[in-house]
């Protein structure tokens, strides 16, 4: 028997995030491959999707646009607070990265590009000193290995 579990006591943690938000159960490091079909792809957190909307069920992503520069629409803030995202362009179009609202870019990344993206679930931010920025921010990793 666990020590800590002994006389009823409860197990604690320190791990500092929100457990309201949808993006607490993504603490995982999972990899999920996305195959964008030449269209447009809005992640989701929730447990239901629509049309054009795909359930993220991890924080590695692997893009393949399958054809022609496509747009991927990052989960809506509110449900994103603590996420982080590293994204892989795998395919050979260039993807542009976008908030849920498909209006204020992220990032860019082409073919053997990578993105690390981070959410501090606002609306608005003004990382970096831009302040049109929504609560998603991102970084653009270049492929140095040969």
């Amino acid at each position: 028997m666990i020590p800590e579990l002994m006389g009823g006591r409860k197990l604690s943690h320190s791990l500092d995030f929100d457990s309201t938000s949808a993006a607490s159960a993504l603490l995982r490091l999972g990899v999920q491959v996305i195959d964008m079909a030449n269209a447009q792809v809005a992640l989701v957190t929730k447990q239901t999707s629509t049309s054009g909307e795909l359930q993220l069920n991890g924080q590695i992503l692997v893009l393949d646009a399958g054809g022609g520069a496509q747009e991927l629409l990052l989960p809506p803030e509110s449900d994103s607070k603590g996420l982080f995202l590293i994204v892989t362009n795998n395919g050979d179009e260039s993807i542009a990265i976008k908030e849920d609202g498909d209006s204020i870019p992220i990032s860019t990344i082409v073919t053997g590009e990578h993105a690390l993206l981070w959410c501090d679930g606002s609306a608005t931010n003004t990382f970096g000193g831009a302040a049109a920025h929504v609560g998603w921010a991102g970084v653009v990793l270049k492929h140095l290995i040969t």
